[in-house]
């Protein structure tokens, strides 16, 4: 470089090849569920989510804030994550749609036909490929952990890290339990 050359500007963080390698892993495991892979790509590209299918790789349970927490809708992504983490202790897989005010944790695929309908009037459902329902999801690319728009509370690490449905199940029926008992 010469003196009059100004210096390029440093990234706030840069990621280590192992990093790289992992969220290549984690988007190609995601792409699984797309009709044409190269169409995803694009779409995580230019929008920064895709259209997948459910059911393939993964299934999801939709659950709205209001099944979760009171107020849970108006924290912060990092907040949100420390009540998932803390107060209601699930770790996995799950993204936020701050467009539909929900949660969605991904969970193995095959959940949605033995998934247990009492949770509806809550408005939690799973979401699989089991016909005749066949659901489609706006899926954030890996690397989006934060606002705006679809983001990650806890992205895939090449596949791995879904849900257990049947400690989802037990949470969030305990939740909206808690939830009527005290007339929410």
């Amino acid at each position: 470089m010469t003196a009059g050359t100004p210096m390029p500007p440093v990234p706030a963080y840069e990621r280590t090849q192992q990093e790289w390698a992992r969220l290549h892993a984690a988007q190609r495991w995601l792409a699984e569920a797309a009709t044409d892979p190269e169409v995803a790509d694009r779409e995580w590209t230019q929008q920064g989510v895709a259209l997948l299918t459910a059911g393939v790789t993964w299934d999801a349970v939709r659950a709205p804030y209001k099944a979760l927490g009171p107020g849970l809708d108006h924290e912060t992504t990092s907040d949100v994550l420390r009540r998932l983490l803390h107060d209601l202790r699930l770790s996995g897989l799950a993204f936020c749609d701050p467009y539909r005010p929900a949660l969605y944790f991904l969970v193995p695929p095959g959940t949605d036909r033995r998934w247990p309908a009492d949770l509806a009037p809550q408005e939690v459902e799973c979401l699989g490929g089991t016909a005749p329902y066949i659901y489609h999801l706006g899926v954030s690319r890996v690397d989006r952990v934060a606002p705006p728009g679809p983001h990650w509370l806890m992205p895939p690490n090449g596949g791995d890290g879904q849900i257990e449905p049947e400690l989802l199940y037990r949470t969030l029926r305990a939740r909206t339990s808690e939830m009527r008992q005290v007339g929410q």
